[in-house]
């Protein structure tokens, strides 16, 4: 199974996501609580991070992030493999605590930023196990709403900040984030990043220069591309003058529009189907026109170059 896209960047934020292995629980009582905040600030001063929320639920976790170097990978597979250890002593248990590799997406700006805050620390209510934030002790929700909950290794000042610096006035937007339960994950794009269809296009930019494609989200993302589009300017890009010309014309002896095709096919992304409905063709007809295609660039190297060049750029 391909493992998840990671796209670790120096001063990013993230949401951050860990479940226990088959939704089991991954704190039994408060002094597991206990013990993976304790971890969490050693990760926090090993891999200078910058935690800004959490919550931590019985069988999950949420962390929002920002990272001061490339590294939030190794950062939080050191949080869970230190924890998982610790835990599995304890309570005299083996095997995976957490569900293969934890999630994470990229935040955009200060509006998503401070709705993923929110929203982290709205879990307790959403799940019906406290009636009010206050009353959850394993959230940073009380570190925002009294200076006395406050540590050391949460970063409070940018989130309240936004507010003006007031805790009463990020309190009140807590509550009413509860009342109107805004998604903020319905801008949530492929399972890789939050926010604006602007930066959709930076992060597809990062994907296709740091050659993520055979990555799950990786692969999403370039399929939000549109294949008609795409097919357009693959022909353009290999001298066609008139691309739409070629689209819907079945022309067996044509090497540009085999080409194309054969593009399309190696990105691994479309299917034979879909590829066929650009052209006006059936499935099977794309299998012979990638036959074609290799034909053409086994001759001629210089064509050759110029898909594999294509295929790159994409």
């Amino acid at each position: 199974m391909a493992r998840p896209l990671r796209m670790d960047y120096p001063d990013t934020f993230y949401h951050v996501l860990s479940r226990g292995n088959e939704k089991r629980d991954i704190y039994y009582d408060e002094k597991d609580y206990l013990r993976f905040l304790d971890t969490l600030e050693k990760a926090v001063e090993r891999f200078k991070l910058e935690v800004h929320a959490y919550v931590l639920m019985k069988n999950h976790y949420h962390l929002l992030i920002r990272t001061k170097e490339a590294n939030l990978s190794r950062a939080i597979q050191w949080l869970g493999l230190s924890y998982s250890v610790w835990f599995n002593r304890r309570h005299e248990r083996s095997g995976h605590l957490f569900q293969g590799r934890f999630k994470s997406f990229l935040i955009e700006n200060d509006r998503y930023f401070t709705a993923m805050c929110l929203y982290i620390h709205g879990n307790p209510l959403r799940a019906g196990i406290v009636r009010r934030l206050w009353d959850y002790p394993w959230s940073s929700y009380r570190a925002y709403a009294d200076r006395r909950y406050e540590v050391s290794w949460l970063t409070t000042g940018l989130v309240l900040g936004i507010h003006g610096g007031s805790r009463k006035g990020f309190m009140k937007v807590q509550e009413m984030s509860l009342r109107g339960e805004e998604n903020i994950l319905g801008e949530l794009w492929h399972g890789l990043y939050l926010g604006s269809e602007g930066f959709s296009e930076e992060c597809m930019g990062r994907v296709k220069r740091e050659g993520h494609r055979e990555k799950p989200q990786g692969r999403s993302l370039l399929r939000g591309r549109d294949i008609g589009a795409l097919a357009l300017e693959i022909l353009e890009r290999l001298g066609e003058r008139n691309p739409e010309s070629l689209l819907k014309v079945r022309k067996y002896r044509c090497w540009s529009r085999d080409v194309t095709i054969y593009i399309l096919y190696q990105l691994g992304v479309y299917g034979n189907e879909e590829i066929g409905k650009v052209f006006g063709v059936g499935y099977t007809a794309v299998t012979g026109a990638v036959k074609r295609a290799q034909t053409h660039l086994n001759v001629d190297r210089q064509l050759e170059r110029m898909a594999n060049k294509i295929i790159n750029d994409i």
